[in-house]
């Protein structure tokens, strides 16, 4: 039996370069048009509702119609506005574009616990660095352990 590799899972040991675009392939108006479909896809409420949030959030008119224009691959030149992307994230609780940003720059996004679990692990790496450090000290001072 043939192994398959398994393409969509990351690797969490893999460090992640950002996407260098090669001239002429920098135009992400159709990934973001995409991607605007998929959130809205996946969003809980429909099309109306989506933009009844979004507008009560914002305080200005956000319609159905526009969300139809952001989602549509044919209709590049009518993206979602980048001020507009957090909104439609928190409408349909999403972190799409987040994930996607950080994905073309070269990074990765932890959220919740993540990030705290996270954040712990460089306090206890830089604990561990410092009493190494402090230990090395002493034994230049000529007070070994």
């Amino acid at each position: 039996m043939r192994r398959v590799r398994d393409t969509q899972t990351l690797d969490i040991f893999e460090v992640p370069t950002p996407v260098v675009p090669a001239p002429g392939s920098g135009n992400y108006a159709a990934q973001v048009s995409e991607l605007v479909g998929g959130v809205l896809k996946d969003c809980l409420v429909d099309r109306y509702e989506v933009a009844a949030q979004m507008s009560r959030l914002s305080g200005d008119d956000v319609s159905k119609h526009m969300l139809d224009a952001w989602s549509s691959p044919a209709r590049t030149e009518h993206n979602i506005p980048l001020y507009r992307a957090p909104l439609l994230e928190e409408v349909c609780h999403s972190h799409a574009f987040t994930d996607w940003l950080v994905h073309l720059r070269g990074g990765r996004v932890a959220y919740g616990r993540e990030a705290l679990a996270a954040e712990y692990g460089k306090r206890q790496r830089m604990m561990e660095k410092l009493k190494a450090d402090m230990r090395e000290l002493k034994k230049l001072m000529g007070e070994e352990e």
